[in-house]
């Protein structure tokens, strides 16, 4: 009797180790002393384990992986910073981890044909939870190609910014800098900035094969170089 009671404390040791190695999960974050203000949306061209396991070996990470099929996976909690966001501006702000939460939509294109029906359900149903839950303005919702104009182009021209009813307002007059600038775009470099203005407001005057151009080349950093175009 005693050897079976030890056998099956054995077994339900065994499952319990089984099940916490197989919760996906990262280590990449830091506490948060800053007010969160901002939802910055991102795409990912790899399979969700790959995404995962590319993240834990580059040092990177994010809050909410949601899979083509609208599987919602949390890898850092809303009350950690987590590393997603990189070199980053808007609105004045500067390096976005620290006041954000980031999500990120698998997409093999990153974006340039259109996502699931299912995924942006569960992204919009996360998303206006997040918005009420810490009080973030609607226009806050940005994409990584927003804040990193010359680094990213996720999540890619095919999000539905307009329909979802999230993200900056359009500003329809004036120079084309001072517009980009009262957006919350950096204008450093402006031709950047303008191609990311497209992409999120006229995603229709924005070339696919320039961002499958991108595309090819974030995925070969994600490959080789330890400098992640993750982050």
């Amino acid at each position: 009797m005693e050897k079976m009671i030890y056998g099956l404390l054995i077994l339900l040791v065994l499952i319990g180790i089984f099940f916490y190695l197989s919760i996906p999960k990262t280590f990449h974050y830091k506490d948060r002393s800053q007010k969160i203000q901002f939802l910055v949306v991102h795409s990912f061209a790899l399979p969700v384990d790959e995404m995962i396991k590319r993240l834990d070996e580059l040092g990177v990470s994010t809050h909410y992986l949601i899979d083509e099929n609208g599987k919602i996976i949390q890898l850092v909690d809303d009350d950690k910073v987590a590393f997603h966001a990189g070199v980053s501006y808007w609105k004045g702000q500067t390096s976005l981890n620290e006041t954000s939460i980031g999500i990120e939509l698998q997409s093999k294109t990153l974006g340039q044909t259109p996502f699931s029906p299912k995924q942006l359900e569960v992204f919009k149903n996360l998303t206006e939870k997040l918005i009420k839950k810490y009080d973030i303005p609607r226009e806050n919702v940005v994409g990584h190609s927003d804040i990193a104009p010359t680094r990213k182009v996720d999540p890619g021209k095919m999000f539905p910014w307009r329909d979802l009813q999230i993200g900056p307002k359009d500003i329809e007059q004036g120079d084309i800098r001072q517009k980009l600038s009262q957006i919350g775009y950096d204008t450093t470099n402006l031709k950047a900035a303008e191609v990311a203005y497209y992409r999120h407001f006229h995603p229709d005057l924005v070339e696919t094969d320039e961002d499958i151009m991108h595309m090819e080349e974030n995925l070969a950093q994600l490959i080789d170089d330890k400098n992640s175009p993750l982050e």
